[in-house]
């Protein structure tokens, strides 16, 4: 076994060595974690909506959805507009209403996975389809260049826990 002296010119490039790896490795984390939002900064949130409801166990769930287009295709004003001032109050019993009586069976994971396992996506995916039939957008398009398009995007905020309830 042989011991290196601090100042051996092997011992210096080690060191160099892991320095190196260290900085690049900072420079990537820092670098991806500048480039995401930048790439989310193109989406503006146009529409919020609040959804609740209580559940056959007596608790009440909640969620939140943000839905975002994309600057160069804005949504029409008047579109949001409508779409934020909606009552939103009753429509998450009526989601859970029909999704319990409409359950996305082809949707789970595994066909044999029962609705209240913890792989099965056969809540998820009924709270989905429900949505898809209670939270309909006004049609718009916009003139890209290319012909009329348009796109929308919606996420849940975290803390969100509408699906829970259909397990």
């Amino acid at each position: 076994m042989s011991i290196e002296s601090p100042s051996t010119p092997q011992a210096r490039r080690r060191r160099r060595a892991r320095w190196l790896i260290a900085g690049a490795t900072t420079a990537v984390v820092v670098g991806g974690a500048l480039l995401v939002p930048a790439l989310r900064l193109d989406l503006a949130t146009n529409v919020t909506i609040a959804l609740s409801y209580v559940g056959d166990d007596g608790r009440t769930y909640s969620c939140t959805y943000d839905y975002r287009t994309p600057h160069r295709l804005p949504m029409p004003a008047s579109t949001a507009e409508s779409m934020n001032e909606r009552d939103w109050s009753r429509t998450g019993q009526l989601i859970y209403e029909w999704a319990k009586q409409h359950p996305a069976d082809a949707w789970t994971t595994q066909d044999e996975l029962p609705a209240d396992h913890p792989r099965s996506t056969r809540a998820d995916a009924s709270w989905g389809l429900a949505m898809d039939r209670f939270v309909r957008f006004p049609p718009w398009t916009i003139d890209a260049g290319n012909g009329p398009e348009y796109e929308l995007w919606w996420t849940a905020r975290a803390g969100s826990t509408c699906a829970d309830g259909l397990r």
